[in-house]
């Protein structure tokens, strides 16, 4: 349940999120200019929206293997996700979108290891930015203080579930925002893969993380689907460098034998280049 307390807070914002709804009222807001830019820069095509759909619906959630890692007994480590101290230097909308999915992914990374304390921290970090994408409103009226002050009350984020699932799918089929939707899709992504990658690449595979191994290895099919989506997207300045590092991802993916198994100099490569993209996102 700790796990879907995220996908809420991303379907919230994929939700309200429209290139006409800025909020103004905030000093993240002061640069609008590049930010606004780079929104409404968005192919306006059916081709992207069918992909991004696609993409969406067939592909494991980012969050799914980081509510894996304390069941397999992987050690807690909060050094490894991307602190909130960063939030101010993000001005552009390309890094508000990419380090919304990162904080998200953080979030759940948190709540499933149970560091509550932590977890407000965060929670707010991501409203921050959420507002800074002119996506506060609804944010709020869904999710927000009902999450913030019921973060322990299964009943109460059963309810905020059910409201939102409803109407996650009719954003996701829109152009509207398709531009920062895909790139909290891809922050979201990277953030998982680099935790996820970074704390069992120097592990001995066993009944217990063996699942992890097997997660990692067939993100391959994944990075291709994202890869096709992003072509849509290279015109888009700030972002291109992400954009040509994951192209650079999938081609080490071809590595990755056919029944499965992902030796250690593969995943050794996948962690590195994992460290790079991820590098370009949150620094």
């Amino acid at each position: 349940m700790l796990k879907r307390i995220i996908t809420i807070t991303i379907a919230t914002t994929l939700l309200s999120c429209n290139s006409n709804a800025p909020d103004t009222n905030t000093a993240s807001e002061t640069k609008p200019d590049s930010a606004k830019t780079e929104t409404t820069s968005a192919p306006a095509n059916g081709l992207a929206d069918f992909e991004f759909h696609t993409l969406v619906v067939n592909i494991p959630s980012p969050f799914e293997i980081i509510t894996l890692l304390p069941k397999a007994n992987i050690p807690f480590n909060k050094g490894i996700i991307n602190s909130t101290d960063n939030e101010s230097k993000y001005v552009t909308s390309t890094k508000k979108g990419l380090n919304y999915g990162s904080y998200i992914v953080d979030l759940v990374y948190l709540s499933s290891n149970e560091q509550f304390s932590q977890v407000k921290t965060y929670f707010k970090t991501s409203r921050n930015m959420a507002q800074s994408l002119g996506c506060a409103d609804s944010f709020d009226k869904i999710a927000g203080n009902r999450l913030e002050k019921n973060i322990d009350k299964k009943d109460t984020i059963n309810k905020v579930i059910d409201q939102i699932y409803v109407e996650m799918d009719g954003y996701l089929r829109t152009n509207d925002r398709l531009l920062s939707a895909t790139q909290i899709l891809v922050g979201s992504w990277v953030e998982s893969q680099y935790i996820t990658v970074s704390l069992i690449k120097d592990e001995t595979k066993n009944n217990d993380n063996a699942i992890l191994f097997q997660n990692i290895s067939e993100q391959g099919n994944t990075i291709d689907k994202l890869v096709e989506l992003l072509k849509e997207f290279e015109k888009e300045r700030d972002f291109l460098p992400v954009i040509n590092e994951l192209k650079e991802l999938a081609k080490i993916y071809k590595d990755v034998k056919a029944d499965g198994n992902i030796d250690k100099a593969v995943l050794s490569k996948i962690s590195d280049k994992l460290n790079a993209i991820r590098g370009k996102i949150v620094n």
